[in-house]
């Protein structure tokens, strides 16, 4: 399926505020490929945002990007490194599940080769003395299954398929971003600002609740500050109708790691495993209860 074949889905995922239909089903009524469409939308589009404003978006679990080989005797040498992104799960920034259920891999000598140099440039942090890579992740449907359909057109050279069944997946993707000028902190509802720490006014009722919550104890009263902010924190701008940026898929992306390469040489880097660094620590993270249940659990048997 090429990127244009997606961008429906893309752009239907997208309006996080359009309201959702299903079909209203009448004996007699005549429905067509339109309303199965819907049909379908209607449920996969309430779970996506379910999960989008009640979770947010991050890793739930695996992922990793690793490289080998992890190390190499001369720092100087051009060598073969592999980025590996190990099984996992996680939601994409539209609220979508994301799935690899195999590792990936992929050569980083042979992708750098394969770029140009004004598309690595966009990269490099200040000079050539760096070169910063992000490798992110987000779900992509996928064609497949297909089968005969009846032809739009008379004389046509090739017989007429269309595919059967649209199958899960995901795109990984390595992209040359130099680190962002500013604090790029991890907030779920990703197409609205965020909230600003500044207590809200609040009416004269509403502050004799907080100074009773503040007599009970410290977390009462932080949890109640935080219901405050929240009460405000669409006043701005609303539900946001659109969370794509310039580019087609930017607000569907899911960071994994960043990556750092140490080189002399810019458009022409040495890839040596000695020179990258790779920080997993960066992403978004995702913690369910369930997930604490287990590491308790699993803290509880090491110990």
């Amino acid at each position: 399926m090429s990127e244009m074949d997606n961008l429906p889905t893309l752009e239907q995922d997208d309006q996080l505020a359009e309201p959702l239909r299903r079909v209203s089903y009448e004996a007699g009524m005549m429905l067509g490929l339109e309303a199965t469409r819907d049909e379908q939308a209607y449920h996969r589009r309430r779970l996506t945002r379910h999960q989008y404003w009640l979770q947010g978006f991050g890793t739930l679990a695996g992922l990793n990007v690793t490289m080998t080989p992890e190390t190499h005797p001369d720092a100087n040498d051009d060598v073969s490194v592999r980025l590996h992104v190990s099984p996992g799960v996680a939601i994409d920034g539209l609220g979508r599940e994301v799935m690899l259920h195999e590792a990936y891999c992929i050569d980083l000598k042979q992708w750098v080769e394969a770029q140009s140099e004004a598309h690595l440039l966009e990269g490099y942090d200040g000079g050539p003395e760096v070169l910063w890579l992000k490798v992110c992740i987000r779900h992509k449907d996928c064609a497949i299954a297909r089968q005969p359909v009846l032809a739009r057109k008379l004389n046509l050279n090739t017989d007429a398929v269309q595919p059967a069944r649209t199958a899960d997946s995901v795109q990984l993707e390595l992209i040359p971003e130099r680190l962002p000028p500013e604090d790029d902190r991890y907030h779920p509802w990703s197409s609205h600002e965020p909230v600003s720490d500044a207590m809200p006014p609040l009416s004269s009722i509403e502050t004799q609740t907080l100074q009773a919550a503040t007599a009970t104890s410290p977390e009462a009263e932080a949890q109640l500050k935080m219901h405050a902010r929240l009460l405000h924190a669409l006043d701005g701008s609303g539900l946001s109708t659109t969370n794509l940026a310039d580019e087609l898929d930017a607000g569907a992306r899911l960071l994994l790691a960043r990556i750092r390469i140490e080189t002399s040489q810019p458009g022409d880097p040495i890839i040596n495993p000695m020179r990258i660094q790779i920080n997993n620590l960066v992403r978004p993270f995702l913690t369910t209860p369930s997930q604490l249940a287990w590491l308790n659990r699993q803290s509880q048997n090491n110990n």
